[in-house]
């Protein structure tokens, strides 16, 4: 998934021209610093004293040229909303709710808020990867087995098959064949799939219309497209609620939250939402219309969020009802992971005991007619 989120965190490097470049970096650093300025800012330290004090403790970490580049951003005068998007390391999220602790006097407490939404991004983030990475490791786990029984334990059978100078059984000659296959093409096709797969990845990331087509098909995906529609509406409905409980109108808040969402079609949709909210309509309307203005048949927000949203709007608590429909969608996550996990894991064994099961009694099929012979 990529990420625009706070969570996602990234270092920066600075380039010929003195202007710094964006690079991945540890979300555990970014949610440390948060809270540092958080708790300094609390107790009245000023500003450039505090990244001061920051400074001293980040030296030699990821986040050490973030600072500094803070740092003279302040010293130059700048509001810090305006130092940090200078450094184009921190999201719209993150710089919007700072605007708003600054305007409204309360930067300490919107950056604890911060904190904690990065903390729990990050968790969020890591259960999906593991829902997600676990079954792709194991299986890749037992293609690298049943090649190495292929290439190096196939070949010592055939050799003894063939002092039998007896016909072979159906399955015992297609794991032969598919052996010598391997020996003889394997090299090849190995290079010319890397390659495909290297030219293919660049072409994706080049093609807006690959990216939007695969968005779309994600979606679909069996098992996976709940996990990935109930880790992006919790992060919606969270940072929703965030922006909202800190002031910022509706139609500024939605425009934020589509650089929030890690898949492009929910991206997509919050500007929809943002047009439809702009003409007229209500949110909740704009979200159960959202859908069908980018073609998919099934709604991709829960018909109870939407109708949270509809009394939270009637009854002037939407922010309220939108922390409780997040708190709600992180529980569903957790428990979509954790039914996944159940559900493959047992999957897998049987999988893994077909495949190599499979290719023994296939090699000793040969042994066991002898023996009958015999």
């Amino acid at each position: 998934m990529a990420d625009a989120m706070p969570g996602t965190g990234q270092s920066l490097s600075a380039d010929k021209s003195g202007r710094l470049q964006s690079q991945r970096s540890d979300a555990a650093q970014l949610c440390e610093f948060t809270r540092q300025l958080a708790t300094l800012v609390g107790a009245g330290v000023p500003l450039l004293q505090c990244l001061d004090t920051i400074q001293q403790g980040v030296s030699g970490q990821t986040m050490g040229p973030v600072v500094q580049a803070l740092r003279r951003q302040i010293a130059a005068g700048k509001s810090l909303e305006n130092a940090l998007q200078q450094t184009g390391f921190f999201d719209r999220l993150y710089c919007q709710m700072v605007a708003a602790g600054e305007l409204a006097g309360n930067l300490d407490d919107m950056l604890n808020r911060l904190a904690r939404h990065t903390e729990r991004h990050e968790q969020l983030r890591r259960k999906v990867r593991m829902a997600l990475v676990y079954p792709v490791a194991v299986l890749f786990i037992a293609a690298l087995v049943v090649t190495v029984i292929l290439v190096w334990v196939v070949p010592v059978f055939q050799s003894i098959f063939a002092s039998f100078g007896a016909q072979l059984p159906a399955a015992t000659r297609f794991i032969l064949g598919l052996s010598a296959g391997l020996l003889h093409w394997g090299l090849p096709f190995l290079v010319v799939t890397l390659l495909t797969a290297t030219v293919l990845r660049r072409q994706f990331r080049r093609n807006a219309t690959w990216q939007w087509q695969f968005a779309l098909r994600v979606l679909s995906l069996p098992l996976a497209a709940g996990l990935i529609r109930s880790a992006n509406l919790a992060a919606w409905t969270r940072c929703l609620s965030m922006l909202t409980q800190s002031g910022v109108p509706l139609l500024e808040a939605l425009e934020v939250l589509s650089g929030v969402c890690t898949n492009q079609v929910y991206a997509r949709l919050c500007l929809d939402i943002r047009q439809s909210v702009l003409r007229g309509s209500s949110l909740a309307i704009a979200m159960r219309n959202a859908s069908f203005s980018v073609g998919l048949k099934t709604g991709l927000f829960p018909p109870l969020l939407i109708q949270m949203v509809d009394i939270g709007e009637q009854s002037g608590t939407l922010t309220v009802l939108l922390s409780r429909a997040a708190d709600a969608q992180d529980e569903a996550l957790e428990q979509q992971v954790h039914g996944l996990t159940q559900l493959i894991e047992p999957l897998l064994v049987v999988v893994l005991g077909g495949l190599v099961g499979g290719m023994v009694v296939a090699l000793y099929l040969p042994v066991f007619q002898l023996g009958q012979v015999l």
